[in-house]
């Protein structure tokens, strides 16, 4: 049977005929059609020219018995699609095919994964009967309803393995440049809106926007008061003569904010059956919005990297890591939200998908392999799925955005650098540090949560870890920290007073662990009714 078409909400869809029994659908960058298009041979997508492909974007070809999903490698606008017998029905909303509220049908294995980690693993979605495309992955489903996938571009090291402080340096910046440039090219003098940190990655943006000359930049930060990453922050744009505005955080014009009925659309907009809503920079944007501080064709340029997405580098010291080793590795350090993580690190069908994953990249435990298993996995599900899924923030508030360091050249460029350099964030920061001396005549720290030293910190756990006492003051320091966060996090845990929240988090409790389950409950916005039946109240 024929196909239905596709339930598309987004307006920015755009149909291309291929003939008369195909239709390509591309959403995401302009000159992305023109690529995918040339990617068709015989009305079929070639994979090998799929890697080539630059930009954001994801794609549907629909033909006559076969249909094609196509994610870019970083799940810029999520797709999704269930198939029931012959009954195929395909969105770029997972809500046009899930029930919700009273019609809600979970998948609990799905919920219990999204309590500890704040995304769901693989192609699975918190609805039952309701799949998404990964990233970098190419779902073909047949109208006799087979489905068959293929990663056409995930993080690989190509073996250049380039080392030399020079030579990474020059490579780096080569790839840097060329997104950058191709970026600035397709932006066409719209005001770009940088979210500046105390860090490297938005530093490095507007770096390049102050050596290229752009003009139209436009830096934001927010928290309680002038914090020490705040005053990084204003130092950096007024450094690089570039306009600051800064949003001063205050919890009951946020609490307030925060539930409201405009803030239940904002949830069920941008939760992508799959992913925690990112509130980090929530306020701030609708602030630039309703202020009008901003253009209101503005292109946010979020600082999202490949850089730096390992963990643990110790792992590749040892002389040996099983594949079961790397699995544990990758359930301690992603499932670890709740103060008990026993439910998710002991779910059968999450070890099915860490396997199938370490099968996909044969693990071999080479250094690589185990350097490709930690940071590809951090993409793939963290980065892809959490982080980027930032970006429908901007989008609700009617904002484009674009994530140069997350284009095809910085990606590949990464996966040539030999693991030394890219096992940690030591090269990158000299690099960002030594450009930004180079065009300011400044040596600006990056923030930090302590000026402690390394030394220090550590001759005082060696203390703690010996009379029993480490992992209990280690809780204690983190749920202070929660309770007086410089960006006001704690006040988006609505069900929990201050007190209630201590004790969650100084019993090992993560305060996204709390957004959570006040999400998966109902409780976060009191306007938002997703997975329960609404009340008479309601």
């Amino acid at each position: 049977m024929p196909f239905a078409s596709p339930l598309l909400t987004r307006t920015q869809w755009r149909a291309h005929t291929v003939d008369a029994a195909v239709t390509l659908w591309v959403v995401g960058d302009r000159h992305c059609d023109e690529q995918l298009l040339g990617a068709l041979s015989d009305g079929m997508l070639d994979t090998a020219a799929l890697r080539t492909t630059t930009g954001h974007y994801a794609a549907i070809l629909m033909g006559p018995t076969e249909m094609v999903l196509v994610e870019d490698p970083i799940r810029s606008f999520p797709l999704f699609y269930s198939v029931v017998g012959t009954d195929v029905t395909v969105s770029d909303d997972a809500l046009a095919l899930a029930g919700f509220a009273e019609d809600y049908v979970a998948d609990f294995d799905s919920r219990i994964e999204f309590r500890h980690a704040a995304y769901v693993a693989g192609n699975n979605t918190l609805y039952a009967g309701v799949k998404q495309v990964q990233a970098g992955e190419a779902v073909t489903i047949t109208s006799d309803g087979g489905i068959t996938s293929k990663v056409y571009r995930r993080i690989h090291y190509s073996g250049l393995d380039i080392s030399g402080a020079d030579a990474v340096d020059a490579h780096f910046t080569e790839a840097f440049n060329a997104s950058m440039a191709r970026f600035l090219e397709q932006s066409n003098g719209r005001q770009l809106v940088v979210p500046l940190s105390g860090g490297l990655d938005s530093r490095l943006l507007c770096l390049y926007l102050k050596e290229v000359g752009y003009q139209n930049v436009v830096t934001f930060t927010y928290g309680v008061g002038k914090t020490r990453e705040v005053l990084i922050s204003e130092s950096v744009a007024a450094a690089l003569g570039q306009k600051w505005l800064f949003c001063d955080y205050e919890e009951d014009a946020i609490r307030e904010a925060w539930d409201a009925p405009d803030t239940a659309d904002f949830i069920k907009f941008t939760h992508a059956s799959a992913s925690l809503p990112h509130i980090q920079d929530w306020y701030a944007v609708r602030w630039l919005k309703q202020e009008g501080l901003i253009e209101d064709n503005a292109i946010f340029l979020p600082g999202h990297t490949i850089v730096g997405n390992m963990h643990d580098e110790g792992i590749l010291e040892a002389e040996s890591v099983s594949p079961e080793q790397i699995k544990d590795l990758i359930l301690r350090q992603h499932y670890v939200l709740q103060p008990d993580n026993s439910h998710a690190t002991n779910n059968t069908r999450l070890h099915a998908t860490i396997d199938e994953f370490l099968g996909d990249i044969g693990y071999d435990d080479s250094v690589v392999s185990r350097l490709t298993a930690l940071e590809y996995w951090n993409v793939r599900e963290r980065q892809t799925k959490y982080i980027n899924n930032s970006l429908r923030n901007y989008e609700y508030f009617g904002y484009d955005w674009a994530l140069p360091m997350l284009d095809r050249e910085v990606y590949l460029a990464w996966g040539d650098l030999h693991h030394s350099v890219t096992r940690n964030r030591d090269w990158y920061q000299g690099y960002v540090n030594r450009r930004y001396a180079a065009a300011t005549g400044q040596a600006l720290d990056t923030f930090a949560p302590t000026n402690i030293s390394a030394g220090k910190r550590n001759a005082v756990k060696s203390v703690l870890r010996r009379v029993g006492l480490l992992e209990l003051a280690e809780r204690t320091i983190s749920a202070k920290a929660v309770q007086n966060h410089p960006m006001g996090f704690n006040w988006f845990a609505t069900g929990m007073d201050s007190g209630e929240l201590f004790k969650f988090t100084r019993s090992g409790g993560n305060l996204l662990g709390a957004y959570a389950d006040e999400f998966l409950t109902d409780r976060w916005n009191s306007h938002c009714q997703l997975f329960t039946p609404a009340t008479a109240e309601d």
